[in-house]
């Protein structure tokens, strides 16, 4: 397998992307299959994530963390889930607020971020997931006080 990373670096959402892949210099005696084509968004490639529609899980219980979070300070969320599942973000603050990898933008009241339903009222980025057996650990990037409350599904 081969990965080939490039950034994108944009201002604002992207509305649509085009792709043109081409194979130069390729001997008469091999052949270049493409077989797979992840875009993902966010700073950091972190593989495949499977979609839970497609795993066969089923959802269980309903989790939900709350908190005040303070500039320069991690979140540590507990969890035992044990299959990876999408996380909900409500997020109450003021100015420019990050958390994980999703970008809310400035902010001046309430905003949701939904990564089961890929749905978001403000920003743009990849929505965190709770990985199988592990607790979330997510850096931020905000200037004030804000409340955050996470939630999301156990599967299994």
């Amino acid at each position: 397998m081969l990965r080939l990373q490039q950034p994108i670096y944009v201002e604002k959402p992207v509305a649509s992307i085009k792709l043109r892949i081409s194979a130069t210099d390729v001997p008469l005696s091999a052949a270049v299959l493409i077989t797979d084509i992840q875009l993902q968004a966010g700073e950091q490639p972190t593989g495949v994530v499977p979609n839970p529609a497609e795993t066969g899980t089923t959802p269980t219980r309903e989790q939900y963390r709350n908190g005040v979070i303070n500039p320069g300070l991690k979140i540590v969320a507990l969890s035992n889930a044990g299959k990876a599942t999408p996380l909900t973000m409500h997020v109450r603050g003021q100015g420019p607020v990050r958390i994980g990898s999703y970008r809310f933008g400035t902010l001046n009241g309430p905003a949701l971020a939904d990564g089961e339903r890929h749905t978001a009222s403000h920003g743009y980025g990849l929505v965190p997931i709770v990985t199988e057996r592990q607790d979330l650990n997510l850096d931020t990037d905000i200037t004030s006080r804000a409340h955050l409350r996470l939630g999301w599904t156990e599967r299994e």
